[in-house]
């Protein structure tokens, strides 16, 4: 059996890239979606200290209530602020940290992303990036498992809609894109 450190190390390294994506579509600045993340292993490190990977959707769980805490905190203190004239600075440092050759189309699918309702953007970004099943999604959202596969659903409908003028020049950009059977179904496919 290996060592509790190791554990943890390893689950780190395989789950905090996905969370630290999914906090990112929840909070202003990387920064703060990095304090989360880091929160949230805290947290779930607490509660099971022997690295229980089982439990991964607490994770999911836990970065979500700390994001919206963080936020309306931050709300708070800008009202706050804002009454005493006082102002702050706003993130806008890209979600996606894409390589040279794919910072074009990660902004394409950025702002098509954050055109969506951000109930169904945290959906999306949970099963695509987070690797979440729909079960495992409704339980960190406190949802229907109906509700989310459905918000899915509208998402990738809308996602489609969207991309759908850009879609040769998206195909050209990302080999990997041509696959993308979720943003540009086969004729004869359907969604989900």
């Amino acid at each position: 059996m290996a060592p509790a450190a190791d554990i943890w190390k390893r689950c780190f390294e395989q789950v905090a890239p996905r969370l630290l994506l999914y906090a990112c579509q929840l909070c202003p600045s990387r920064a703060d979606a990095e304090d989360v993340v880091q929160m949230a292993f805290v947290r779930w490190w607490r509660r099971f200290p022997g690295g229980d990977e089982n439990h991964i959707p607490l994770l999911y769980a836990a970065v979500r209530t700390i994001a919206l805490d963080q936020r309306r905190s931050q709300q708070r203190r800008a009202a706050r602020e804002a009454a005493s004239e006082v102002a702050l600075p706003q993130g806008d440092a890209p979600v996606f940290d894409p390589t040279p050759e794919q910072k074009e189309t990660a902004a394409i699918v950025q702002e098509a992303l954050e055109a969506l309702p951000e109930a169904q953007r945290e959906v999306v970004t949970l099963k695509l990036w987070g690797g979440l099943t729909f079960a495992e999604i409704a339980s960190a959202m406190g949802e229907s498992i109906n509700t989310i596969s459905g918000r899915y659903r509208y998402a990738l409908q809308a996602l489609q809609k969207r991309l759908a003028p850009r879609r040769h020049e998206l195909l050209m950009e990302s080999p990997t894109a041509a696959g993308n059977v979720f943003l540009f179904p086969q004729p004869a496919e359907t969604l989900p």
